[in-house]
């Protein structure tokens, strides 16, 4: 890799390093809990179909085409897990 590559690649880190230190505290205390909030409330209604995920290790579940949280998730051994 050149000089380039790597200079490109640490500004990248140190910006993705800071905007990560910069929404911490939003995150926790606005973003994550609205978005909770809003996955349960459409997990209470029904989630609409959506997309197929299997993560390799023996976990699958679908994601909501409305709110984008999981659903019916099933462990390796065939036990579901309410998320």
């Amino acid at each position: 890799m050149s000089d380039i590559w790597n200079r490109r690649t640490e500004i990248d880190r140190a910006r993705n390093k800071k905007m990560k230190e910069l929404m911490e505290e939003y995150d926790k205390t606005v973003y994550y809990p609205a978005k909770n909030a809003l996955i349960a409330e459409c997990a209470k209604i029904g989630h609409r179909g959506g997309k197929y995920h299997d993560n390799g290790f023996g976990w699958s579940w679908f994601y909501c085409s409305g709110c984008g949280g999981r659903y019916d998730i099933t462990g390796p051994n065939g036990e579901k897990k309410d998320e």
